[in-house]
């Protein structure tokens, strides 16, 4: 099935189900899968950084992680988008690896990468970690080239993990599934809070983020604001 786009990036309309599914399908292949979980801001980014843009069109899989990409996908377009967080999708990426014994690198997290991987371990005890670091979003490690991992988890922030993924994929021949999760480190290790489920359920985890990290408005009118209103000039001002 082909992918429905939003702001020229293609989405997957995937279901939770087909999803691990097909993650797991990834991890059993020989073929490397980029994978990515697009929010607002990715797609914000995107219209203006073309070479952000570039690589998502690339990737083997774009899960929907945005209530606003969800909400505007079906009002204008009509798809009924599943929305997965990025932190959902990792840990769901660590419960495959550790079912089909395949080893992940955490790579990222400003200084709590380590301390991931002991979370994910302890929730899922056969779980093989390949390596931690706190890695550099210019250069890839020895450690890294030499580690033979499986999956591969880069927490940098978008859109510097995504192009760091596109630069150095030649050089990770192992590697099946890497994707990028920005702040998934801190919420796994406590480094930050996510909002009570039941803001998530009702998509208001942005307003909880807003409240807790009141710097982050800017981003967050980027993601409400200006999403909204690029998604309703592509739908009606083309």
């Amino acid at each position: 099935m082909k992918s429905p786009t939003l702001l020229g990036v293609p989405l997957s309309l995937a279901n939770g189900k087909q999803v691990t599914e097909t993650l797991s399908t990834m991890l059993k292949g020989s073929n490397f899968n980029h994978i990515a979980t697009v929010n607002p801001e990715f797609l914000v980014e995107a219209a203006c950084n073309q070479p952000f843009k570039t690589v998502l069109n690339n990737t083997q899989l774009n899960v929907v992680d945005g209530i606003g990409i969800k909400l505007w996908g079906r009002l204008l377009y009509k798809h009924k988008f599943t929305r997965i967080t990025g932190v959902e999708l990792a840990e769901k990426i660590c419960k495959l690896a550790a079912s089909q014994n395949k080893s992940v690198y955490f790579l990222g997290g400003f200084g709590v990468a380590a301390k991931a991987a002991q979370v994910m371990q302890q929730k899922h005890p056969t779980l093989k970690v390949a390596g931690t670091e706190d890695g550099d979003p210019t250069r890839i490690s020895e450690a890294l080239k030499t580690a033979n991992a499986d999956v591969v988890l880069v927490a940098f922030g978008a859109p510097a993990q995504e192009l760091w993924i596109n630069k150095f994929k030649s050089q990770l021949p192992t590697v099946r599934i890497i994707g990028g999760f920005g702040g998934t480190f801190d919420f796994w290790t406590g480094k930050a809070t996510r909002a009570p489920k039941a803001l998530r359920v009702i998509g208001l985890e942005w307003f909880w983020r807003l409240i807790t990290q009141p710097k982050r408005i800017i981003r967050i009118y980027k993601a409400v604001i200006v999403f909204s209103y690029l998604a309703l000039k592509e739908r009606f001002i083309k």
